[in-house]
């Protein structure tokens, strides 16, 4: 799902590249052909009508995740529509508990408010009593069923993001996530439960609510392992890992100079001290020298703080610090190369 080579780009919203995973449009292809050579081509050009209604909603669902961020001033670096729905990718800052319940809440929220406007449309009795079903009774219905099924408490929905954002709160994020998690576990077992309901009265779209539930469980179990490693790595600080660094400069360097002494000490850069501050660092670019703003990091933080800065950013190296001296520089190769040697 994060592989960028089995998606496409339809289009950058508000900066933030909406991206389609091959998969869907395969599966839609082979749907709208089985139903034009078993129902005829008309029944598949209308079905495909839906199915692109279906998916539309869903990115409005997620374009809701997209403005909260963006109203809160917290990255999105895309969007993802594929089989099973949407992912926005946010670059949550750790402990930003308030703002997690609000992006997660958002999407659904924007998917029930469809639901009441359709349902005014349609018509309250045609849309609640059974009467005949128009184009407002099945958005009203569409709507409903995805800001539902999205409040589920099972991570990695939004329902069991809200969980752990509200048990966070609370109880802190430990025990919060932790929490979230086995609850999530059996929300998916609960699913997998409605399927077999579905398999013993024959109902075919048991196979959809069972590949749902394994999704959900695989998912739960991935992310504890993920909360299992990420707790190891508190534990473990960046000191022992940087390349070190043996020279630093003052902001009255000459360029010339920087250059001989960038070559001489074969550093990756040259951290430039101002005003008491290491923010910037001189980095050797086709025979010359750039600056490039730091982001600094004590060396007593741990790996999984290193990390939680990578994520957060594009940043190719963090400086170390220590006793307010440069001591070294962490690439995001090596931090990569730790975690899956962890894993």
């Amino acid at each position: 799902m994060k592989s960028r080579s089995f998606t496409f780009q339809l289009f950058t919203l508000a900066g933030t590249p909406v991206r389609v995973h091959w998969s869907l449009v395969a599966l839609l292809i082979i749907a709208m052909l089985g139903v034009g050579v078993l129902r005829g081509w008309q029944e598949a050009f209308r079905q495909g009508l839906w199915w692109g209604l279906l998916f539309g909603l869903v990115l409005l669902h997620e374009i809701g995740h997209l403005l909260m961020a963006r109203l809160l001033q917290i990255p999105v670096t895309s969007i993802l529509i594929w089989p099973l729905g949407g992912f926005t990718a946010v670059r949550l800052p750790p402990r930003r508990f308030g703002a997690e319940f609000a992006i997660a809440l958002a999407g659904p929220v924007v998917n029930l408010l469809i639901a009441l406007g359709a349902l005014g449309a349609a018509g309250i009795p045609q849309a609640a009593w059974g009467k005949p079903w128009g184009f407002w009774s099945t958005l009203w219905l569409l709507n409903l069923l995805l800001g539902a099924f999205n409040l589920l408490p099972v991570f990695p929905m939004d329902g069991g993001r809200i969980l752990r954002s509200m048990l966070a709160m609370g109880l802190g994020e430990d025990r919060g996530t932790w929490l979230t998690l086995r609850m999530g576990q059996a929300g998916a077992m609960g699913i997998g439960g409605l399927a077999v309901w579905q398999f013993m009265h024959q109902d075919p779209g048991g196979l959809v609510t069972m590949t749902v539930a394994m999704w959900l469980f695989g998912q739960t179990l991935q992310e504890a392992r993920l909360f299992r490693r990420q707790e190891r790595l508190r534990r473990i600080p960046v000191a022992p890992y940087p390349q070190p660094l043996q020279i630093a400069v003052n902001d009255r360097v000459t360029f010339p100079a920087a250059r001989r002494l960038l070559a001489h000490s074969g550093q990756p850069l040259l951290p430039v001290e101002s005003t008491g501050q290491w923010v910037e660092g001189l980095f050797p670019d086709a025979g010359g020298l750039r600056r490039r703003t730091l982001r600094i990091v004590d060396g007593e933080t741990s790996i999984a703080s290193a990390w939680s800065c990578f994520l957060q950013s594009e940043e190719p190296g963090l400086l170390v610090v220590r006793n307010g001296r440069p001591v070294g520089w962490l690439t995001r190769e090596q931090v990569e190369a730790f975690l899956q040697n962890d894993g």
